[in-house]
């Protein structure tokens, strides 16, 4: 008897530890939030190219980005995600304004066509989402 009361204690004690665990570990991320996250720095990387380069003001940015956290609902990080998109659009710009130096035809020809681009790009993000 004195044998199964310690299996039982030893079975209560991990099944009570691995509950605790459970709860205590962050829930792992969807599918689609890991989208709509990547979606949101994908996102902020567009709006620093088209304010740099497309003549978006900061308000059409803001106007941008406020209507794209209601589509990307499932963003559990939005923020976080378009500010290092923001912040890796800085290396896209300084490389655009090196090749508007050394290679002016060639840096008015990318940016007429990725200005084109990212705006269909941004023009479709802002589309409503069908529920899977």
């Amino acid at each position: 008897m004195y044998k199964n009361r310690c299996c039982y204690n030893v079975r209560f004690a991990l099944t009570l530890t691995l509950l605790l665990l459970s709860v205590a570990l962050p829930r792992p991320a969807s599918a689609s939030e890991d989208g709509a996250n990547a979606n949101a720095e994908a996102a902020g990387e567009r709006a620093h190219f088209v304010q740099a380069f497309c003549g978006w003001t900061p308000a059409d940015v803001a106007q941008y980005k406020a209507k794209l956290t209601k589509v990307l609902t499932e963003a559990s990080q939005f923020d976080t995600r378009w500010q290092a998109g923001w912040r890796r659009g800085d290396s896209d710009a300084i490389q655009m304004r090196s090749l508007r130096l050394s290679a002016p035809t060639d840096y008015e020809a990318r940016v007429k066509n990725n200005c084109g681009r990212i705006k269909w790009q941004i023009d479709n993000s802002l589309r409503p989402r069908s529920p899977n």
